[in-house]
């Protein structure tokens, strides 16, 4: 019963959030954008729906964000949202990398590596 209760109150303060969010991504603030297209990735407080996710993580990675260009890198090599294309994942984690983000470095490290 508390854990259902819990859930509930989580889910309503998704809820509530998302309209500051959105806010502060409409007028521009990168992070919550890349906040915001997290939030549509996972259904959190919004509908499912990786387009819009893409829309927003794109609107951050365009203000030169890392974290949004890593983002973005995975969206692109696990096609959520857009069409696969590992080309663009290297450029987005060549960026992410290039700012200093240690988990972009290891997606192109993991990229260079031959399928086996």
């Amino acid at each position: 019963m508390v854990d259902q209760l819990n859930e509930k109150k989580a889910f309503l303060t998704w809820e509530k959030s998302v309209v500051s969010l959105q806010t502060d991504a409409s007028q521009g603030s990168a992070r919550a954008q890349r906040l915001l297209a997290m939030r549509y990735l996972r259904g959190r407080g919004v509908p499912k729906d990786e387009t819009i996710a893409f829309y927003w993580m794109q609107l951050a990675a365009q203000q030169n964000f890392a974290l949004a260009h890593r983002s973005l890198g995975e969206l692109y090599e696990n096609g959520s949202g857009i069409a696969l294309d590992m080309t663009l994942a290297g450029h987005w984690y060549r960026l992410a990398a290039e700012q200093g983000d240690p988990i972009a470095k290891k997606h192109l490290q993991r990229l260079a590596q031959p399928n086996t």
